[in-house]
Formats: structure tokens, C-alpha cells, sequence
């Protein structure tokens, strides 16, 4: 297939296919379809997999309640008198900041103050805490103390179901939000509002000037890839537990958001812009599996034995990596992500301005890359030759993929190239399909051409044969008849099966009429003789067989076009072995059996019986009855016996086409 050498009206068809392709994808790059979000999000993960891991620097320290813990100091939750031991001890080490990711909603049950009155409700037992100090009979208090002493930020929980209403008037902490409109007249961003919220023990959040929300936002398919920074409730904003520690570690008190029209872009602290999607949430910018950010384990902080440059000025972050506690999270980095690690990712993207992000023109961007490599790509493909399309279809994706990997990596801007890649391949595969089946339609027609290049053949010679003797023109048409009713019986047996199916029946029928050529060699004293042969004369005539094969011979080896090898080389076997008997009397080589080529077999029949039933220079015409005797004795002698069986069914169709007196050239079964 030659580049551009299509007829105008195909390469039109193909180019409309391929508009319609873009089109297609440029239709769901508007509407954005579930599946194709949910893939495009499949991109993404495989795309953050790919990034380098990242340094650490200027990122949180991670104070771990992990399983060393645990097993040391009891399980979790502890009382609350040793979780103000550890906070007292991480303190002297003196942090900047220290983001608890931990939630007391409940009094704890440990308390002697608490469990007196258990033991007085349950069992009428009074017990005397008449010599322990007031202070010490109440955990929740010792933990508050401590709180009040350090720059601890509290967690506490937003719920947004209306049937998610817990008791209690909660104590939290706002922040200050300063509107930055951009081009647009004033209005309030379209940020999530919570219905109602789970807070830590009130005395607990009086004692700390800072908290943030620990919730998270997964996507559909479960996995963290962003999560809110700010969400609303009763008409003020609040921050996330990592936004609130930086704000603390940074001492901000405020926020500036970036509006335009209602849509909120970015996030101001100081001089850090956080970019940000119209909902607050920032998409998380991982750095390295786990275990990428520096732990200390909380049992060395209760031992003492973590030095002060360790902690000292730095970003804290109280949390658990203990399987058992559940506290784990998918991310695109690994299936099992400690939720303190989402914070820890959260404050070190802050810290660092480090910021993935898909800005409002990534949308843009990507309908442009449809629309542009779907133009380009129909254009080059309807009229590329499969070489060429492979290559291009190669380089292309290579290209979008690099690209947008590219941008990923060195910008952190994220280009999603699914749907421009989409639209490479489907415009490959739509187009190599329609260019496939215009080629198929176009053998098609060569075949046809073919076909009738050999009918017109066939008839040519078949009336070249006439002209030497009418009688024989007639009798191979009849005998194209025979041989097919022949071949289709005989196919629906099982040792024929495989040898002839549709095309070589076809091709069988086809040859018939070319069994005799050979005679126009033969001179006409021989072949118009009304008398018996003489054994030199009948000698001349056999050859007849042989003049038919090398004719046949000599058309296929000038014949280039290969696919007529296989009609000629049939049509020779049959000229030349039509006279051969079964028992190997017959001439001209006197093969035996099976030796026999199919063809020679199924036309000695034909030939046999046509020769019988019609009238010759040298004999008259016998009956059918006489015909079928004949045959049924030379069964094995003469003729195959399995070519004599399916006879025998079909004589009344022979019978039939012999009662016929001429043979209209317009109705054979080519």
C-alpha cells in the first residue's frame, strides 16, 4: 500500500472516521465519564510511582506510638496521666510545634475520681481518696495541664451526614480568612461545610490556642490523593491538623484565599501560595514510602533517651504506625500509609512549597492535545502504510507519555495523558481497521476480476474446442456438471472433509471444462474420423493428454499472479490424468489407486459416462441404464469405487444434465 495513493471518495471515509474519533474523545474530555475519571486516576498513581523519591528536609519529626511502645508501656489507649508524661518529656526538648493526631472525646475511665463513682453506682462502695491530692484523681486534668504548658496543636473530627449529631457545645479554634478577589465581584468560595463535629474533652481543648481536623479525602476508588485544607463550619473556616501545626510552628494566625468568581485557587500563608481546588483541598505531593520522614519512637522519648537537637525548633507530629490500631491509609505510594504520614506529607509540602498540582488550564491544555493528535494522527494514518502508522503510533505515545511525565517531575504540574493517548490509539486501531477492510473489499474485487478472467478463459477455449468439433465443446460443459454433483457428495464424508471444501470444489468445477484442451492438438484426420481407430492413430489421440497439461503448464509459469497457480495446477492434473484407470490400465502414465490425483478420478467418471450417453462420429448414443451397467462393472477396475457409491446416488441428476441438448454458457456454475 503506497502513502497517499488512495482513491479521493476511500481517503475521505477514512478521514471522516478519524474526525469522528476525535471528536469522540473530545466530547469526553468535556463530560469527564466515571470510568475514564477512574483510569485517569489509575495514570496518576503510576505516574507518582515513577517519580524519584524525594530528600528530606525542613519536614516533621514523627513521634511514634508504634509497636516497640506498646508492647513496653501497655496497650492502646493508655491513661491518660502517661500520654501528659510523654507530652511533659517531648516538651522539655522544646519543639516548635506539636500536632497531635490523636482524639480524647471520652473522659477517661481510668481516673480514681471516675472509677470511685463507678465502684459507689455499680456496687454501693465508697472509695476514700481522702489523702490523693484533687490533681491527681483526675487524668483528663493532668493531660490538660500538660497541654496548656506546650505549643500543641489538638485534633478533633468534622462529620457532614445529618444523622451524625453529637451532644455537648464544642470548643474550637477558627481561623482568621482574608478574601483576595481576583477580577470577580466578592463572594465566599464554594468550601465543604461540615453539619456538626467530634471534639476532644472541653477542658482539654481550653487548654491548647490551636487544633485542626484530622479528616481525610479519599477518591472513589479509596485511595488519598488529596485532602481538604480548609472546611467551613457555622459560618468560620478551620484548618487541617498539618495546616493548623504549621501555622503554629510559623506563628500565623491567619489566611488569605485567592478568589475568582466564586472559585477558590490558592491558599496564602505569608508568602507561601498553596494552590488548591475550588473545595480546599491541596493534592498531596508524596515524597517517599514509608518510613520516608524521621521517627522517633515514643518509648526513647518516655526513656529518655532522645537528645534535644533532635526535636529542638523543629515541626512535631504525635501519631501511630502499630498495624493494630488501623490507623492506615491507600495512597498511590503504597496500599498501607500511616494516616500521622498523611499529616507528616502535608506539613513537609507547606514547609517546602512543594506542590503538585493541576491547574484550572490543565483541562484546556488536554482538550487542545485531543483535538490537536487527533487531527494530526488522522491525517498521517489514513494514508500511511502500516510501517509508517506502527512508528508514528510508537513515537506519538512516547512523546505524550514523556511529556506529561515531564511536566509531573520537574513542574509538579500533573497533565493527565490518558485521553490524548486514547485518541492516538483509536484513531490507530478505527483506521487500520477501515483501511484493513477497504483492502479486503478491494481483494475482493481483484478475486472477482480474477475469477472472471478465468471464466472468460475457460469459455474461450471451451469455444476453440468447438471449432474443432462441436460434439466436444457440449461435452465439457456437461461433464463440469458431473464432476461437481460428484465433489459435493463426496465432501460430506469424513475422509473427504478436509479435501474438499467450498474453494476446492469451486476450483474443481472451475477446471472441468479445460479436461479436453489438450484435443485442439490432435489432427482433425484423428479427432473427425467417424471409423475405428488405428493403434497408431489411438496412440496420437491419448496425447491429447499430454498436449493439455504442458499447455496448462506453460500458462502457470507465465502467470505472476500466484493465486492462479492453484486453478492451473488442478486443471492440469485433470487433463492429464482423466484417462487413468483405478486397476492402473489407464493411460498416459497407468497410476493406480489413490496415485490418482482427486481430480483425474472425479472427471474418468464424468467423462466415462457423458462419452456412453452422447452421440460421437464413430457411435451412437446409449441409454442412461446402459451408462449406469457400464460403470457399476468397472467399479474398482475402471473407476474408484467410492467415486461409483456417490454415482449411484446421484444418477437421476446425471441423467437429468445428459437429457439436456445444449448448455447456455450465461448459466454455468462457475
Amino acid at each position: 500500500m503506497r502513502s497517499w495513493s488512495r482513491p479521493p471518495h476511500r481517503l475521505r471515509f477514512l478521514l471522516l472516521g478519524g474526525a469522528g474519533i476525535t471528536l469522540l474523545f473530545s466530547f469526553a474530555c468535556l463530560s469527564r465519564p466515571a470510568l475514564l475519571e477512574l483510569v485517569g486516576l489509575k495514570v496518576y498513581d503510576s505516574m507518582v510511582r515513577s517519580l524519584p523519591p524525594g530528600q528530606q528536609k525542613n519536614g516533621p519529626v514523627i513521634v511514634d506510638l508504634d509497636e516497640k511502645t506498646l508492647a513496653e508501656f501497655g496497650q492502646w489507649p493508655w491513661p491518660r496521666y502517661r500520654v501528659a508524661q510523654l507530652l511533659d518529656k517531648l516538651n522539655l526538648l522544646e519543639p516548635k510545634a506539636v500536632g497531635l493526631d490523636i482524639l480524647f472525646a471520652e473522659p477517661d475511665r481510668t481516673s480514681l475520681r471516675v472509677l470511685r463513682q463507678e465502684l459507689q453506682q455499680e456496687f454501693g462502695v465508697s472509695l476514700g481518696l481522702a489523702d490523693l491530692p484533687e490533681s491527681l484523681a483526675d487524668n483528663d486534668r493532668i493531660l490538660a495541664r500538660s497541654l496548656a504548658r506546650g505549643p500543641f496543636v489538638a485534633g478533633f473530627k468534622f462529620l457532614f451526614a445529618e444523622a451524625e449529631q453529637p451532644g455537648g457545645e464544642p470548643v474550637l479554634h477558627p481561623i482568621d480568612v482574608v478574601y483576595h478577589q481576583k477580577h470577580s465581584a466578592p463572594g465566599a468560595p464554594h468550601v465543604s461545610n461540615a453539619r456538626s463535629v467530634v471534639t476532644n474533652l472541653a477542658e482539654l481543648s481550653r487548654a491548647v490556642s490551636t487544633s485542626g481536623f484530622l479528616n481525610y479525602l479519599a477518591d472513589e476508588d479509596g485511595v488519598l490523593r488529596r485532602v481538604p485544607l480548609l472546611i467551613r463550619y457555622q459560618e468560620k473556616f478551620y484548618p487541617s491538623l498539618a495546616l493548623a501545626t504549621v501555622m503554629r510552628a510559623l506563628d500565623r494566625k491567619s489566611l488569605i484565599l485567592e478568589v475568582e468568581n466564586e472559585r477558590l485557587e490558592a491558599v496564602l500563608l505569608g508568602n507561601r501560595r498553596i494552590p488548591v481546588d475550588e473545595g480546599a483541598n491541596l493534592v498531596l505531593a508524596y515524597s517517599g514510602k514509608h518510613r520516608f520522614f524521621n521517627y522517633i519512637s515514643a518509648a526513647d522519648i518516655l526513656h529518655d533517651l532522645v537528645g534535644k537537637e533532635r526535636i529542638q525548633g523543629r515541626m512535631v507530629l504525635l501519631g501511630t504506625s502499630a498495624t493494630g490500631l488501623a490507623d492506615m491509609h491507600p495512597t498511590p505510594l503504597d496500599p498501607h500509609y500511616p494516616g500521622v504520614e498523611v499529616h507528616a506529607t502535608i506539613a513537609e509540602n507547606l514547609m517546602n512549597g512543594h506542590f503538585l498540582s493541576q491547574p484550572l488550564w490543565a483541562d484546556g491544555v488536554e482538550l487542545g492535545a485531543v483535538l490537536l493528535l487527533g487531527l494530526l494522527s488522522t491525517l498521517v494514518l489514513s494514508g500511511a502504510r502500516p510501517l509508517v502508522s506502527v512508528i508514528f503510533l510508537g513515537l506519538g505515545s512516547a512523546c505524550i507519555w514523556y511529556g506529561a511525565f515531564f511536566l509531573l517531575k520537574e513542574q509538579l504540574i500533573f497533565i493527565n495523558p490518558l485521553l490524548p493517548l486514547l485518541v492516538l490509539f483509536g484513531n490507530f486501531a478505527l483506521l487500520s481497521l477501515m483501511k484493513f477492510w477497504q483492502e479486503e473489499r478491494a481483494v475482493v474485487e481483484r478475486s472477482r476480476e480474477l475469477l472472471l478472467a478465468q471464466d472468460t478463459t475457460i469459455i474461450s477455449l471451451t469455444a476453440l474446442a468447438e471449432t474443432r468439433d462441436n460434439e466436444t465443446g457440449a461435452h465439457i460443459l456437461r461433464t463440469q456438471h458431473y464432476v461437481r454433483l460428484l465433489a459435493e457428495h463426496l465432501a460430506g464424508r469424513p475422509q473427504y472433509k478436509k479435501q474438499l471444501d467450498w474453494s476446492t470444489i469451486d476450483m474443481l468445477s472451475r477446471s472441468a471444462p479445460l479436461h479436453d484442451i489438450g484435443k485442439v492438438g490432435v489432427a482433425d484426420s484423428i479427432l473427425r474420423n467417424p471409423g475405428k481407430l488405428t493403434p497408431a492413430e489411438f496412440e496420437e489421440m491419448k496425447k491429447h493428454t499430454i498436449y493439455g497439461r504442458e499447455t496448462l503448464l506453460k500458462a502457470e509459469s507465465l502467470l505472476e499472479d500466484q493465486r492462479g497457480h492453484s486453478f492451473l495446477r488442478v486443471a492440469g492434473e485433470m487433463a492429464y490424468t482423466h484417462h487413468e484407470k483405478w486397476d492402473g490400465s489407464g493411460y498416459p502414465r497407468g497410476l493406480k489407486g489413490e496415485d490418482i490425483p482427486l481430480a483425474g478420478r472425479l472427471m474418468a467418471l464424468a467423462d466415462v459416462y457423458d462419452a456412453i450417453v452422447s452421440k460421437r462420429f464413430y457411435k451412437p448414443a446409449f441409454t442412461h441404464q446402459e451408462a449406469l451397467d457400464f460403470i457399476q462393472q468397472e467399479s474398482g477396475g475402471h473407476f474408484d469405487p467410492e467415486m461409483v457409491v456417490s454415482f449411484l446416488t446421484l444418477e437421476k441428476a446425471f441423467e437429468t444434465i445428459s437429457l439436456q441438448e445444449k448448455f447456455d454458457s450465461f448459466h454455468l456454475r462457475f
